[in-house]
């Protein structure tokens, strides 16, 4: 069964123990960094940028602009964590509002939406939106689960010969599953080209070891596996194939017209 969600959390503090508890496995804490990693790569940090954040939850990259110097606007659906948040980064200015309708009076040089469309329905219309509030060349930084991933087949047929026809990831609260090949058409279609694809987890450990774990009613540690995230550590996470190929795929893409 899948574990709570902070959405449910009744108080900020118990909204932002169910964030960060999900945030510090292996999986979370290697993909954070690769994605440091692209917007040291992507980005000239300084007091003058102005960043959008899309579902900023408890803070964790709200920490990361406020330290890189980044002008950062927060938004989010859930009023706990967004409470929880302020309560952590009184610097930033939060929104709570829903990034598909946002009105903001500002144009932003980056917006970062880490695993966020995958929630959203009207994904199209949200991409546009955020084309609105960039500013022209500015960029858009998404992570996204992929369905070009070996864990998509493993876990996806696992879970389809279950009775699981509608399965959608780790988090039920996803409404589905994305690719290279979609994400260009989405982002094309709102005005985006993409500039670089990249990607984390390559091989199903979480699911395979998990369940040879629950079986034997046993726990193991997470950080054993760090072998199995070779690839990550060995920077080839945006090098052709691996930049299209993991369970969590990331793009950076640029505002080529107005809408």
């Amino acid at each position: 069964m899948n574990s709570k969600s902070f959405y449910e959390a009744k108080t900020p503090q118990e909204a932002l123990e169910i964030y960060f508890r999900a945030d510090s496995d292996l999986y979370g804490i290697i993909k954070n960094e690769n994605i440091k990693k692209i917007l040291h790569s992507i980005m000239s940090w300084n007091n003058s940028l102005n960043v959008l954040e899309v579902g900023c939850g408890g803070g964790v990259w709200t920490d990361f602009f406020i330290k890189k110097g980044a002008n950062i606007v927060c938004i989010d659906i859930c009023e706990q964590i967004l409470k929880g948040n302020a309560y952590l980064h009184p610097e930033a200015k939060f929104v709570l509002a829903d990034a598909t309708t946002i009105k903001l009076n500002e144009k932003f040089d980056l917006i970062f939406a880490k695993d966020v469309i995958e929630h959203i329905k009207n994904d199209i219309e949200f991409l546009q939106n955020m084309n609105k509030h960039l500013k022209d060349g500015g960029l858009i930084l998404i992570t996204t689960q992929n369905s070009f991933s070996l864990n998509y087949i493993v876990e996806g047929f696992w879970n389809f010969i279950r009775g699981d026809r509608k399965w959608c990831g780790w988090d039920y609260t996803h409404v589905r599953f994305y690719n290279p090949k979609i994400l260009r058409e989405n982002l094309e279609k709102a005005g985006f080209i993409i500039e670089r694809l990249f990607g984390c987890y390559y091989f199903p450990y979480k699911f395979i070891i998990g369940l040879v774990y629950k079986i034997a009613r046993k726990k193991y540690k997470e950080s054993r596996c760090k072998i199995l995230h070779l690839i990550e550590l060995l920077n080839l996470y945006n090098k052709w194939p691996f930049n299209i190929m993991g369970w969590n795929i990331g793009v950076v893409a640029k505002k080529m017209r107005r809408l």
